[in-house]
């Protein structure tokens, strides 16, 4: 018996040392861009294209929100905050629509706003920084009284 499960246990170590392995599939046709249009996607160009769709989208995003409607919605949620935002990375924080002096007593978080860096990519980032800025100051004058 024990010359049998020896014989069947080798006769199974052979056949598996003797098994080859399937060779790897073969890659489908790439549908990928060349090195040249890799390299271009990442480009200063393509970058602030890329970036300028994306904040035209904001701009308009932003174009259908009412700042009131908007301090409602955040004090029925118990949300009480202020917007505000740096130029850059050394830039102070700046909350618009209110002075040093009105910020003193304050008791509301700060929640900083997107797309105020140090860069500009064009046009409609441009627009959306200047209709951004308006916004956080009519939202954070009509914040301000529930944040004393």
């Amino acid at each position: 018996m024990k010359k049998l499960i020896l014989l069947l246990s080798t006769a199974v170590l052979m056949q598996a040392c003797v098994a080859t392995p399937e060779p790897p599939a073969p890659k489908p046709p790439s549908s990928a861009t060349s090195k040249e249009d890799r390299f271009n996607r990442f480009s200063v160009k393509a970058i602030k294209e890329r970036r300028e769709k994306e904040y035209q989208k904001k701009l308009v995003e932003l174009a259908e929100k009412n700042p009131a409607e908007e301090v409602q919605k955040a004090i029925s949620n118990n949300q009480l905050h202020l917007l505000m935002y740096q130029s850059g990375r050394s830039s102070p924080t700046k909350i618009p629509g209110l002075t040093q002096e009105q910020l003193k007593n304050m008791r509301c978080q700060l929640t900083q706003i997107d797309g105020m860096g140090d860069t500009i990519y064009g046009k409609n980032h441009l627009e959306y920084r200047k209709a951004i800025r308006e916004y956080a100051t009519q939202f954070n004058l009509a914040m301000y009284p529930y944040c004393q």
